[in-house]
């Protein structure tokens, strides 16, 4: 638990720049890794992401067959690791209100300092 702990700080301190109360507002806390993808998430060993071969297939977009329903994460394009999701929830982002009314809200975010 300690090094869950100690791996976890730098996230929090992360999102403190933007929400500087955040573990204030903390209901309930779980600090995973590997075994709780493998436990809580059905991956395969903890693994992340979808299961493609380089070269065979690309990641899927957000958008799905399902209308009105999006998908973003370490399945979708442009795939896994932080930036990558992180990536992944702003082209789902561009899905719903376009690229030019979240370019307004990012720079509102700047000029309050957020970003």
């Amino acid at each position: 638990a300690a090094l869950r702990r100690e791996r976890a700080e730098p996230l929090f301190r992360a999102i403190e720049r933007f929400v500087p109360d955040i573990r204030d507002r903390v209901e309930v806390e779980l600090i995973g890794s590997p075994l709780t993808h493998e436990r809580f998430l059905r991956r395969h060993r903890g693994s992340y992401g979808p299961e493609l071969r380089a070269g065979e297939r690309d990641f899927p977009g957000a958008k799905t067959p399902v209308p009105k329903l999006l998908v973003c994460g370490d399945s979708s394009w442009p795939g896994i690791g932080v930036p990558a999701v992180a990536g992944s929830g702003i082209a789902a982002a561009h899905a719903v209100v376009g690229f030019g009314e979240q370019r307004q809200l990012l720079q509102k975010m700047r000029e309050q300092g957020l970003l």
